[in-house]
C-alpha cells in the first residue's frame, strides 16, 4: 500500500491566518506539493503534502498551530478526459467511500496527480492496483 502522510493545519477563518501558517513554512525552507484549502463559517483547514512531512509538522506545532497527519492515496493518471471517471468507477465498484480528494502537479505535462481520502485506504489501493492505476508514494511526490 502507497499511504502518503497529508498534514491538517487548523486556522482560524480570519485574515492573514493562513499565510501566517505559510509564512512560517516557507522561511522553513519546505517546499509545497501539493494543497487544498477549506473553510467553515469559524476555521479553516489547509491540508498540504510536503516535501519534509516530520519537519512540517514540528514546526507548524511549535508555533502552536493545531495540527493533524492523516494517511491518504495519492495517484497520478493520464491527462485525458474520462480518466478520474475511471478511477472513481474502480473505487466505487469496490465500494468504497472518496471522502474528499484534490489534484496537484506532477513532473509531466501528459499526466495529473491527485490526493484521495476515502474510507478504507487499503481496499482502495488494492482496487487501483487491480486497475492498474499508478499509486504515488511520499517519496514520489518529495521528488516531484
Amino acid at each position: 500500500m502507497s499511504n502518503v502522510r497529508q498534514i491538517s493545519v487548523f486556522v482560524d477563518n480570519k485574515p492573514n491566518q493562513a499565510a501566517g501558517a505559510m509564512r512560517i513554512i516557507k522561511e522553513s525552507g519546505i517546499n509545497l506539493r501539493a494543497l487544498s484549502l477549506a473553510d467553515t463559517a469559524d476555521f479553516g483547514i489547509i491540508r498540504l503534502i510536503a516535501n519534509d512531512t516530520e519537519k512540517t509538522v514540528d514546526i507548524l506545532r511549535a508555533a502552536s498551530y493545531a495540527v493533524n497527519v492523516t494517511e491518504v492515496l495519492a495517484i497520478s493518471i493520464p491527462d485525458s478526459p474520462g480518466q478520474l471517471s475511471r478511477v472513481l468507477d474502480v473505487l466505487g465498484q469496490d465500494n468504497v467511500n472518496v471522502e474528499y480528494m484534490y489534484s496537484f502537479l506532477g513532473t509531466s505535462d501528459r499526466a495529473v496527480s491527485f490526493v484521495i481520502r476515502v474510507d478504507d485506504n487499503a481496499q482502495a489501493s488494492e482496487a487501483l492496483n487491480k486497475a492498474g492505476i499508478i499509486q504515488l508514494t511520499e517519496n514520489d511526490i518529495a521528488e516531484m
